[in-house]
């Protein structure tokens, strides 16, 4: 591995110390970000350990989380994780789906193994931000491929006209029936 390449605001041991800990993990999550979208090669837990002395298990954990929310991709390489930054080459904005409690929010992205679509589930924060719950990336050859897949998904598995079929009327409650819940005068 390459020489590890740290941005130049990184707080001293007792300015960390300090902060809360929801300030410690976003901090972290922030920090981590940075050092990924500064070393294009891949960093592992061991080189960011190395660097920071912050410990093992805290930078496992946030390196852990932005790949689950598919900030960065995770590849396995022996018995050594590399986290390469997943960079945000167009926004997808027109494309992005406001649910009734989830954001899902579409990119294309580009890493080490080529470009994706990255689509990230965000929810408001108590701040007011939005941030990534969860996320997937999709390489774009096999987008085609993963479309066909939803697609099938959708006619095999969600049509419920075959559902009725299969499963026969649900059984609709009687209105004329109180709910056993309310108070009977």
């Amino acid at each position: 591995m390459l020489k590890l390449v740290l941005p130049q605001n990184i707080l001293v041991k007792e300015q960390y110390a300090a902060l809360s800990s929801i300030q410690k993990g976003e901090y972290m999550t922030n920090l981590l970000k940075q050092i990924l979208e500064l070393n294009p090669n891949g960093i592992t837990i061991s080189q960011v350990d190395k660097a920071l002395k912050l410990g093992h298990s805290t930078i496992w954990h946030h390196l852990e989380n932005l790949a689950a929310r598919a900030e960065c991709l995770k590849m396995e390489r022996g018995d050594t994780a590399v986290y390469d930054y997943n960079k945000v080459i167009h926004t997808l904005d027109d494309c992005d789906i406001q649910g009734k409690f989830y954001f899902y929010d579409l990119d294309i992205v580009e890493n080490s193994l080529g470009r994706f679509v990255r689509i990230q589930i965000k929810q408001e924060n108590a701040s007011g931000n939005m941030i990534a719950h969860s996320g997937v990336i999709v390489r774009l050859a096999f987008f085609d491929e993963f479309l066909n897949s939803l697609h099938k998904i959708k006619e095999l598995h969600m049509n419920l006209e075959k559902d009725k079929e299969f499963f026969g009327e649900i059984a609709k409650p009687n209105p004329e029936e109180s709910h056993p819940n309310e108070d009977k005068k």
